[in-house]
């Protein structure tokens, strides 16, 4: 993301108080303008990252996009882009051949692996301290089957450790213990808003790869519970339902465009923020999740400039679970999930393995003081199977009636004759 603004000599503004709100049934006890302006600490990236930056705020968007669009009901949805990232990453390690190459085109990361573990590693060890004000924390753990006497590549468990700074166990996937384990640590990372991933566990499953994401940060400048009120909210079917409102005045980044309006609500010392995109009048959630792009985030940041702001804003909790492997199938990585085609060759010594389950449980709530929210993902690998000897369907080609033709050149696949013939 690019530069908002640097803040500059408006402190005489923001003790301006405005004279009454512009919402007739939400009067404030608070008529102060509050401060909301961002002031971002940077991780420095270089050009090479700055790109896959850019890369990966477009995944975020494919990713979201992509969820949205085969949910299986319409309704609120919470996913982390960046953690599935994570995912990829470790998953990416272990590959290779084509099925390397599908996880490196959907990500956009480049087709340097060691950059893309560069990359990961630098996110996860810089972004926990970017706000002291804010708490982030981000963990990785790979759990590996012990009853099946599966054991990592060297190199591979090294590579996890150092870039991800994965922990390894070896569980006995055969014993009740295990489950209790794995969402033992989900609970723990996600400060028990994620309790658990599984229901049960694979007793013949080579391993669980997992990536935690927990994030908590107060608003830089809070709302006031006393302004807190039930108010309508209308729902997407054009019915309404009373929902806690929470309202404040404040200046704060602002803008506009012809699909939605966009508000910047800061974090802590600012270095994370909440940007809120609401649709303008006519207009849908679906509208603006298709117009999503990292070009437009950008463009949309730089468009945003102070604004006296009348805000009204929700007090709600979302949590979603969501399975990965169609939505990663579809954005262009179906082999990782192909019990037969799959190649992780780097990952578990003598063993061939594929992708079986890959999906993320997400939560987030956001009230008076700030937000928290919290993502696991997890990917489970399997055996991979021997396809055995094929066997070819017979069919029959007649070409007893009128048909098309065409005659191509190779290499180029170019086209040089196309025509059709009928009998005469």
């Amino acid at each position: 993301m690019k530069q908002i603004w640097k803040p500059i000599a408006m402190a005489a503004v923001l003790m301006t108080s405005l004279a009454a709100c512009t919402i007739d049934d939400t009067s404030t006890s608070n008529n102060e303008v509050a401060y909301m302006l961002p002031e971002k600490n940077n991780i420095t990236l270089t050009a090479e990252q700055q790109q896959m930056r850019d890369n990966n705020n477009e995944f975020a968007c494919r990713l979201f996009r992509t969820i949205t669009q085969q949910q299986d009901e319409p309704g609120s949805i919470i996913s982390s882009p960046i953690s599935v990232t994570y995912m990829l990453g470790m998953l990416n390690a272990g590959a290779d051949g084509e099925t390397r190459q599908q996880i490196m085109d959907v990500l956009g990361l480049g087709n340097d692996p060691a950059a893309i573990n560069a990359y990961c590693k630098k996110m996860i060890d810089e972004a926990p301290y970017v706000d002291p004000s804010v708490t982030v924390k981000i963990a990785n753990c790979i759990d590996v089957n012990s009853a099946m006497g599966i054991s990592l590549y060297p190199q591979y468990k090294s590579d996890m450790q150092q870039y991800y700074n994965a922990q390894v166990d070896a569980l006995d996937f055969t014993q009740s213990g295990s489950l209790k384990k794995i969402n033992d640590w989900c609970n723990s990372h996600t400060d028990g808003m994620i309790p658990t991933i599984l229901d049960k566990i694979k007793g013949d499953a080579v391993m669980y790869l997992l990536n935690a994401i927990y994030f908590k940060a107060t608003w830089t400048e809070r709302f006031d519970p006393k302004d807190t009120r039930d108010m309508d909210f209308a729902m997407a079917g054009g019915t309404t339902a009373k929902r806690q409102m929470m309202h404040r005045i404040a200046l704060a980044a602002y803008g506009h465009n012809s699909l939605y309006q966009t508000l910047c609500l800061p974090y802590g010392s600012n270095g994370y923020a909440m940007y809120v995109l609401l649709p303008n009048e006519g207009k849908t959630v679906d509208d603006v999740i298709q117009g999503l792009s990292a070009e437009g985030l950008d463009h949309q940041l730089l468009e945003m400039y102070p604004h006296e702001v009348d805000i009204l804003m929700p007090r709600f909790s979302t949590s979603s679970e969501t399975k990965l492997e169609q939505a990663l199938s579809s954005m262009g990585m179906p082999l990782a999930f192909d019990p037969y085609n799959a190649q992780f060759p780097h990952m578990a010594q003598g063993h061939s393995l594929y992708v079986s389950m890959m999906k993320q449980k997400a939560r987030i709530e956001v009230n008076e003081e700030g937000t928290k929210a919290a993502a696991v993902t997890i990917a489970e690998m399997d055996m991979a199977m021997d396809p055995g000897p094929r066997q070819y369907e017979k069919v029959d080609f007649h070409a007893t009636r009128p048909f098309v033709y065409y005659i191509m050149e190779m290499s180029t696949r170019t086209v040089f004759f196309m025509g059709t013939y009928q009998g005469n």
